[in-house]
């Protein structure tokens, strides 16, 4: 195991942050970098596979499998929360959506006094990690590592649903991530070749041929090793065994937003009193660490169909091994688009500047399976919109359960607990049943599923939101980046008070931006790699 002072980096997580920071920071093949990763491989081909992310979401191999506490307002129900633990972190188990979010989110940011961090400003590391295959442009990137496409699975449900968009005066927008985010579209996924392109397909497998980066799976770190306020290396279990590995350059945190605070913590970093509480005497008591939880919070509206679909009849499963096998070998057919297809960035007032609802339109019912005449019925036939609150207010929590590294850490979102969280959700709920009624949908529609048309009033709404509620695995804020005193990291990723310390991952993000956040995170930790080796930033992209 690495003992030596021989890295100029530990990076802790394998995820979508650590595998940028792996690739770029190695650039230089004089700098020798660890990556530590909890997980596994990511060589499995229900991974490669698109389709194939419909079957790791429920399972433990690659998934942390977290559940919140009882949320008061969701009918005291613990939501799931999964979290990649495998090699490319969440980007190898998501379905691949690429969004980078509205600019104003990162004018916003700009705002609250985070220099360098507007539109102008990041749009060129945007540009810099992606490879977009409809060409670069003013907006989009041509060259980079990253591979993002629109989906080309072909459903005449997905055709009625741009038809609706028109007829319902939101419009469709040819590329959401470009001049106009508003309106409905065509999803964007990081797919290459009819298979997932994870931030570890793009940035951490061309590192590891370089020969400077090293990958230690299978290990779960118990704490970062202080000496004083300086951070010299990092603890951590492999195989019921204590290790160290210990460096002379930096330590760089990247677990993602719930277990960055929870290691942090666990090293003596956060609220001193909370640490005391399971027996941590605190290096650095920052109050911040673990607080400012934010997730994209959403509920689901079902339909079934009025005449058979192609995506059930595609589930049969002859096909479908069929499907998987031509996806696998060659990249293409059924299972080689990811599940769903559809989005639409909406408003739920008329007075909004931007979209504060995003909508997802999936060809399929909520549950869906496998099956084969005289074995297995195949699931109800249906289709369904599941929608999401973009810029939530409500805010929640990350704490340790105990001292104990290897114990789950205690998440609480405290969703819908403002008027206006409740107004959002009960309006997109509204929204997807206009969709549903359009002449577009004709033919298309058949009986409302859930959450029913008998379900009408306000209340009623709220009350089904309540029971449905669930997220859209968008956690991020818990280790938020600022410029004043109570952020937990500088603009520069490093922990305050700590030396040789920095967290980079959604958990730096101060607040949500309005869509999926991989692409987000890839873009922080491409601006994180500049930071950290003190390269000057490209110039801002202006007047766009």
């Amino acid at each position: 195991m690495p003992t030596g002072k021989d890295f100029d980096y530990i990076i802790i997580g394998a995820g979508s942050a650590g595998c940028v920071l792996a690739g770029r920071l190695g650039e230089d093949p004089d700098t020798r970098i660890l990556v530590l990763e909890a997980g596994g491989q990511d060589n499995s081909w229900l991974i490669s596979v698109p389709l194939g992310a419909g079957k790791i979401w429920n399972g433990d191999e690659f998934n942390w499998s977290y559940n919140s506490e009882p949320e008061p307002n969701a009918d005291n129900r613990s939501i799931f929360h999964p979290r990649g633990k495998v090699i490319g972190g969440s980007s190898s188990i998501n379905v691949m959506a690429y969004v980078r979010g509205h600019r104003r989110d990162y004018d916003r940011w700009r705002q609250m006094g985070l220099d360098g961090w507007s539109y102008a400003d990041v749009l060129p590391y945007f540009k810099r990690a992606e490879s977009f295959s409809a060409g670069a442009d003013d907006y989009r990137g041509g060259d980079g590592p990253l591979s993002v496409r629109h989906t080309r699975a072909q459903d005449p449900i997905f055709d009625a649903f741009l038809k609706a968009g028109e007829e319902l005066g939101h419009g469709v927008t040819p590329d959401y991530n470009g001049a106009r985010q508003d309106g409905f579209a065509r999803v964007q996924y990081t797919v290459r070749d009819g298979r997932r392109c994870s931030a570890a397909v793009a940035y951490l497998r061309p590192a590891l041929k370089r020969g400077n980066v090293e990958v230690e799976t299978g290990v779960h770190v118990t704490r970062v090793l202080m000496e004083g306020a300086r951070a010299v290396g990092v603890e951590y279990l492999k195989d019921g065994a204590k290790h160290e590995a210990r460096g002379g350059g930096e330590i760089i945190v990247s677990g993602g937003a719930i277990n960055s605070p929870q290691i942090l913590m666990l090293s003596g970093i956060g609220p001193a009193e909370h640490l005391r509480d399971h027996g941590i005497e605190p290096a650095l008591d920052l109050a911040g660490v673990g607080q400012n939880l934010q997730d994209h919070p959403a509920a689901s509206v079902a339909y079934s169909h009025a005449r058979p679909s192609g995506f059930s009849r595609n589930l049969r499963f002859d096909r479908l091994a069929f499907s998987m096998v031509q996806a696998h070998l060659f990249g293409s057919g059924f299972a080689a688009n990811p599940p769903g297809g559809m989005t639409a960035f909406l408003r739920s007032g008329p007075d909004l500047d931007m979209p504060d609802i995003q909508m997802f339109h999936r060809n399929g019912s909520k549950v869906v399976r496998e099956w084969f005449p005289g074995f297995r019925p195949p699931a109800p036939d249906g289709f369904m919109f599941r929608s999401c609150q973009l810029r939530p207010e409500s805010r929640g929590e990350i704490t340790l359960a105990s001292g104990d590294p290897t114990a789950a850490p205690r998440i609480r979102n405290d969703f819908l607990s403002t008027e206006t969280d409740r107004r959002v959700l009960r309006e997109s709920i509204r929204l997807a049943r206009d969709i549903a009624a359009s002449k577009a949908y004709e033919g298309i529609t058949g009986v409302e599923v859930s959450p029913g048309p008998e379900v009408k009033t306000d209340a009623e709404i709220d009350a089904f939101i309540r029971q449905d509620l669930d997220t859209v695995y968008h956690p991020i804020g818990t280790c938020r980046m600022g410029p004043d005193a109570e952020s937990v990291v500088d603009p520069e990723f490093r922990v305050r008070g700590a030396e040789g310390l920095r967290v980079v991952d959604a958990s730096v993000m101060p607040d949500l931006v309005g869509g999926n956040i991989n692409a987000c995170v890839i873009m922080v930790a491409e601006k994180a790699s500049d930071i950290i080796r003190g390269r000057p930033a490209p110039a801002p992209i202006e007047g766009v």
